[in-house]
């Protein structure tokens, strides 16, 4: 017997009777015509608690058994995952190891508070947390290169090295003036460069423009040498000197106007035609507001609106259907009692209502969701194999549409069919019911919509 229910682990399910075939398969506990589980069969040979266990996983009948990797809520496998479960497996070891390390948390904190460009304090702390691709990390992460150091030859390319070693570094380094530690750059290990800067940038007796440099100056030297990996373009110490004194200005020049006060908008008269001047108001024009967009002609819009409850486990489901016109045709609101989370609310109420329209016999249908989720479920079920039942009970509907599409929805124009939805989890309002043109409570909301639309 195989372990096939997930419990933490993968366990065989606690047998109920003490005799059984040990020829009975999954595949004999399905009903096919419910396309679910066969509820009389579950109860005959296991118990209750692990009814519940099995019941949350539904069979996918129409295709053969197929892979999962349940490391991603979608169930395919991403190297973003693995690498989480590689940490995970080895956390012991790395936390073993962490602690014997001398901590560097302060230096991140004092980089993090640097006034400098967002986009250089964030290379500066991935460089003091060794997140910067120089060969010795990928050699680490199992990559076979040169190990080389690609601009002076030497062996061994690190973070320290390319920063304030490497022949290049140490020249930008010495024709800007920056006074090294007392061993110099070169000597002394990443941790200990970063902290002889952090210490000195408040150094009352360098020069301003010397001690608050040092962030332009390692930004400098990795884009130079990112240049001359991926575009084959060098630049020597003299040119790259004069670049970070050029940055250097133009940032805290740009922090001196940031504090000076912005004037309002002003009127401002321009002439016309003749001797009559006619005023124009400058200002920013605001971003459009989302709005929602008719189907096309002979086409149907049903909006899909989604409401659950954490505290009740209740979902509350609603669809509204209109026209190319923006007219409201149908609109219907039910609820769904146990759902355990968020996304089975959603997939329960865009199943129903893809039935109901079936049953209203629409033809040609949009189907507009909120959930991007549910929309990736339906339009790329390979790459979502851990909602294969989903996607599979979803587009089987579809299949009775003789046309139909799916679109993502953004709140603001999904107002209706949410506030519908709400109804039902914020107000209880359990009964389910289906009715022509739109709710009167929400006449203001859908009427200017339509005229929106009409624009």
């Amino acid at each position: 017997m195989e372990p096939w229910l997930e419990d933490g682990i993968m366990r065989i399910p606690w047998i109920k009777n003490p005799i059984i075939d040990l020829e009975l398969s999954v595949s004999d506990l399905i009903d096919f015509d419910r396309r679910d589980w066969d509820p009389l069969l579950l109860d005959q040979h296991f118990f209750p608690d692990d009814i519940i266990k099995i019941k949350k996983r539904k069979p996918v009948v129409d295709i053969d058994d197929f892979v999962v990797w349940k490391h991603n809520k979608n169930g395919d496998f991403s190297v973003k995952s693995a690498y989480w479960l590689a940490c995970e497996i080895n956390r012991a070891e790395i936390i073993s190891n962490a602690n014997v390390q001398p901590s560097i948390n302060s230096l991140k904190a004092q980089v993090w508070k640097l006034t400098t460009d967002p986009k250089i304090k964030v290379f500066l702390w991935k460089a003091l947390s060794g997140a910067l691709g120089v060969t010795d990390q990928l050699l680490h992460r199992g990559m076979k290169l040169d190990g080389r150091c690609q601009v002076c030859g030497l062996e061994g390319e690190s973070i320290n090295h390319v920063l304030f070693a490497c022949a290049v570094a140490r020249q930008i380094w010495a024709m800007s003036d920056y006074p090294s530690p007392e061993a110099g750059f070169d000597k002394g290990a990443i941790f200990a460069n970063f902290h002889h800067l952090l210490v000195n940038r408040d150094n009352k007796s360098w020069p301003i423009n010397i001690r608050k440099s040092f962030p332009w100056i390692l930004w400098r030297i990795w884009n130079n040498r990112n240049l001359l990996f991926f575009e084959g373009k060098s630049y020597d110490a003299r040119q790259s000197v004069e670049k970070i004194q050029e940055d250097v200005e133009e940032w805290f020049l740009a922090q001196r106007n940031e504090g000076q006060i912005v004037s309002p908008p002003v009127l401002v008269l321009s002439s016309s035609i003749g001797s009559v001047p006619s005023s124009v108001l400058v200002h920013s024009q605001p971003a459009p507001i989302p709005i929602w967009k008719p189907p096309l002609p002979s086409w149907l819009k049903c909006n899909i609106g989604v409401s659950w409850s954490r505290r009740n486990n209740l979902a509350g489901s609603a669809w509204v259907l209109r026209d190319d016109l923006g007219r409201v045709v149908l609109h219907s609101r039910r609820s769904f009692t146990n759902v355990s989370n968020k996304d089975q609310a959603g997939f329960f109420s865009v199943l129903w209502a893809m039935e109901s329209l079936i049953s209203h016999k629409c033809t040609k249908v949009v189907f507009a969701l909120q959930d991007v989720s549910l929309l990736d479920i339906i339009l790329r079920p390979i790459a979502w194999p851990s909602f294969r039942y989903e996607s599979t009970e979803l587009l089987r509907c579809l299949g009775h549409f003789l046309e139909w599409s799916v679109v993502l929805e953004l709140p603001l124009a999904n107002r209706g069919a949410y506030l519908l939805a709400q109804s039902v989890t914020s107000e209880c309002r359990l009964n389910s019911y289906v009715a022509s043109s739109h709710p009167p409570w929400l006449f203001g909301l859908f009427e200017c919509e339509r005229l929106a639309s009409s624009v």
